[in-house]
């Protein structure tokens, strides 16, 4: 099965790279979540639960990582991506963007490109 299926509405070029595909859901809570001063139990203030962050590398050409980079380019978008065995859409936005370029011999270079989506 297809990791990410699609990009608002765009299969990605290639596949994220080994250990580079990462699910995390956090739970949202208010300023006001603490600890009661009385007994010191936890008082929560839920917001949300269960947002979405993919962490994702991919490996390869500069044309490739740049059609990538094109997808996630937009300031909200469609997320097609498996988890747990079922597809799931969220809308996401990209976060910071790292670049590396490494050399495999001289004239020959991979670039990987890593990121998160963050669900909206």
């Amino acid at each position: 099965m297809v990791a990410i299926k699609t990009i608002n509405g765009s299969a990605p070029p290639i596949e994220p790279m080994k250990g580079g595909y990462r699910i995390t859901k956090s739970d949202l809570y208010s300023d006001q979540t603490g600890r009661s001063v009385e007994t010191g139990t936890l008082i929560q203030y839920l917001i949300r639960k269960n947002v979405y962050t993919l962490e994702l590398s991919y490996e390869g050409s500069d044309s490739v990582i740049s059609q990538i980079e094109t997808l996630i380019n937009s300031t909200n978008f469609s997320v097609e991506f498996l988890d747990s065995g079922t597809y799931v859409t969220k809308t996401m936005y990209a976060s910071d963007r790292s670049k590396e370029v490494v050399t495999l011999r001289p004239g020959q270079e991979r670039t990987i490109l890593s990121f998160s989506l963050i669900e909206v």
